[in-house]
């Protein structure tokens, strides 16, 4: 658990480092080069994922019964909160991003720090954009197994129910993969396309389903 965190560590420090110094944009429009807050609603655990199920790890044995995957966690929709600075003179110019999702029914919440790259065309009025970051959840790294011997009744219940709505994910630290497409409706305004996929790939430990949301944002450049 400690090199999980202390690796986690160093890499928010290794993003956290590159923000030094932004870009400057003063001889193109403002909707190019300003920071940027949006607020999205995407489905939680939607049954999508670019590699399909070849992404998907589990244990190694499954018992008859239990129900294995994040697709458990399916529930309503989630909702997202994003500020992404200007771009930086660094590598490919990226954008420092922090997320926080919220589940509306209950289920995993995330929060997440990390970089974008995005490529314009039209001018700026549309775009495509791609990113990794760092994420933390408040939600389950393994769930607590209610076949476990000598467990009461009501305990027995208890896990059932834990395990029959929520994920293991395997790992308190996951990573955070993401993609969206961009529209401008005017210079300071975006409509967002966007995926986003929480899971440690399988480094930390065993169990990796994964989490995938799909949805909807909408972004305000912001600055004069």
């Amino acid at each position: 658990m400690n090199r999980v965190k202390k690796g986690a560590l160093g890499a928010v420090m290794a993003l956290a480092s590159t923000s030094a110094t932004a870009q400057d944009y003063s001889d193109v429009p403002a909707f190019l080069a300003g920071s940027e807050i949006a607020v999205g609603v995407l489905e939680h655990a939607a049954n999508f994922h670019p590699l399909s199920g070849r992404m998907t790890l589990d244990m190694p044995t499954r018992r008859i019964g239990r129900i294995y995957g994040a697709k458990k966690e399916n529930c309503k929709a989630d909702v997202q909160f994003t500020y992404r600075s200007p771009p930086l003179n660094f590598f490919l110019k990226p954008r420092l991003t922090a997320k926080i999702q919220v589940s509306t029914g209950g289920r995993t919440n995330f929060a997440s720090f990390g970089q974008e790259w995005r490529q314009d065309t039209l001018h700026g009025w549309l775009y495509g954009q791609a990113g990794i970051g760092i994420a933390v959840h408040d939600g389950y790294s393994f769930t607590p197994d209610p076949y476990a011997h000598d467990l009461t009744a009501s305990e027995v219940h208890r896990r059932r129910q834990i395990s029959s709505r929520r994920t293991s994910f395997g790992s308190p630290v996951l990573f955070n993969p993401n993609a969206s497409i961009g529209v401008r409706v005017s210079e300071r305004w975006a409509v967002e396309a966007s995926w986003e996929h929480f899971s440690h790939a399988g480094l930390f430990s065993k169990r990796n389903p994964g989490i995938d949301n799909i949805g909807l944002r909408l972004v305000r450049t912001l600055g004069r």
